[in-house]
């Protein structure tokens, strides 16, 4: 990945090491297999943003003093932590990034002394603000963007939003986790809350996140719809709603291009793009394409598309070349034939002549007397 020439030196170094922490912060919360993954994230998360906000000071006033606390004699040097980075970075005791790092620093604090198997869903809302706001000001700060190596779904964490998994009133939960994991969970989402009503619900601070089930009578409100068997009984398919292609693929074909500007220096043109189109059978695949039913209706892209192009792109500079070529042979090539079937386009060649069949003459009798 390529750094901005202003991040240099230990700046830089900070840098790469954020980064780092970021991106194996996701890799932990959303691998399901991973049963310290909450502990684990919440260290890593809080890694990458300390190093990112040192890395910040570093690079703003050009003093390495700046991110250390005052020497003494008796102490040997040490660098601010995480909470002095962010005050010197968000001024504001109210500003909802600061106070979502914060909230996520004091659960990371305790996880040390917990078993945190499961939290809340307002916990995991938490979360998801910390991610999306870390990459925010990632781009804001330094110009680099991730969307090469951590794709939108990455960065959507994953979680069983089981009722007994994620509701702090359910019995089997409070079990699970223990009187004192109960305690502080509360404690935490009450502060949360507070926060909520003070500073007017703000996505900085926390994402709400809810999945709705219609197991009868309006599966047009639900997000993931079960259906029945042929007898009714027995739970056969899992029905996806359809969503709001204005919001899965939002772009056009010229907006296609234009991202692809930003993404890999230069814009395809739209013979480029149509061969890319037609080569890799982008049309059938969902997540890339949509067009509606609707006669006259306009094709639409995702940004998915935009960032497969982008990684393509990366992994072999000539990928739009030998696409177009890839095109170009399918398009020359002599069109197949059906197997039985005389080409249309052979010469006529009349049938031979039948060679006449004589018999052998026989040869002459002797009369014996």
């Amino acid at each position: 990945m390529a750094m901005p020439d202003v991040y240099r030196g230990l700046s830089r170094r900070l840098l790469d090491k954020s980064i780092e922490a970021y991106v194996l912060s996701l890799e932990t919360i959303n691998r399901l297999s991973i049963k310290y993954r909450v502990e684990n994230f919440l260290y890593l998360i809080c890694n990458a943003w300390e190093l990112l906000l040192k890395a910040k000071i570093l690079h703003d006033t050009h003093d390495r003093s700046a991110i250390y606390y005052p020497e003494t004699y008796s102490t040997r040097p040490r660098t601010l932590a995480l909470r002095d980075c962010l005050k010197k970075t968000f001024t504001g005791d109210h500003d909802p990034v600061r106070r979502n790092v914060e909230h996520v620093a004091d659960f990371r604090d305790e996880a040390v002394h917990l078993v945190i198997s499961h939290v809340p869903r307002e916990i995991i809302g938490l979360f998801q603000a910390c991610v999306l706001n870390y990459h925010k000001h990632l781009g804001d700060w330094t110009g680099i963007s991730l969307s090469r190596r951590v794709t939108v779904g990455m960065m959507t964490i994953v979680y069983d939003f089981n009722p007994e998994e994620s509701d702090l009133a359910n019995v089997t939960m409070r079990k699970r986790l223990g009187r004192e994991a109960v305690k502080y969970l509360t404690e935490l989402q009450a502060a949360l809350r507070a926060d909520v009503q003070l500073l007017g619900n703000p996505a900085e601070l926390t994402i709400d996140i809810e999945y709705r089930l219609a197991l009868t009578k309006n599966p047009a409100n639900a997000d993931i719809v079960l259906s029945g068997g042929a007898t009714g009984t027995t739970p056969t398919h899992v029905v996806e709603v359809p969503k709001d292609p204005c919001k899965t693929h939002p772009l056009r074909f010229n907006d296609v291009k234009t991202h692809l500007e930003s993404a890999i220096g230069f814009k395809p043109n739209q013979y480029d793009l149509r061969c890319i189109i037609q080569a890799h059978a982008i049309k059938k695949r969902a997540e890339f394409y949509y067009k509606g039913s609707i006669k006259g209706s306009s094709a639409q892209y995702s940004h998915e598309f935009v960032e497969w192009i982008a990684k393509q792109c990366e992994n072999d500079t000539d990928f739009i070349r030998k696409t177009r070529e890839r095109v170009a042979k399918t398009q020359t090539a002599p069109a197949a034939r059906s197997p039985g079937t005389a080409p249309t386009s052979a010469p006529h060649t009349a049938a031979p002549k039948p060679v006449p069949i004589t018999s052998p003459a026989r040869p002459p009798v002797r009369e014996t007397a």
